[in-house]
């Protein structure tokens, strides 16, 4: 009976964390996460070359593309940021997994230019 008991308490703490509602799924944040900032990336590049680039609007439609593509609402992922804000365990595991994808693709891109 211990033994079960036992092996119960270690499935329920090795599970994921139990999220709020609308607070979107750890691999779920990533993806909308990693296309944010690079939605953001290209903005802030495009606004550095090209001074009559209206980036605030831009930018707007992007994570409106962005939301659209994954199936979240705006208020969902904003919810789920905050959360995961006040959670940096979780988030550091979010920010690394999202690290390792950019290393990765990274590496395995073939240049532009031979």
């Amino acid at each position: 009976m211990r033994v079960v008991a036992f092996l119960t308490l270690l499935l329920c703490a090795c599970s994921d964390v139990s999220l709020p509602d609308h607070v979107l799924p750890s691999k779920k944040m990533e993806a909308v996460l990693y296309d944010v900032i690079r939605s953001d990336e290209m903005v802030d590049f495009l606004s550095l070359n090209d001074s009559t680039y209206r980036f605030p609007a831009h930018r707007k439609n992007l994570y409106d593309s962005i939301f659209q593509l994954h199936k979240v609402k705006k208020e969902d992922f904003q919810k789920s940021m905050k959360f995961y804000q006040g959670r940096p365990d979780l988030l550091k595991v979010i920010l690394d997994d999202m690290q390792k994808k950019a290393t990765d693709t990274a590496t395995t891109s073939r240049p532009l230019i031979h």
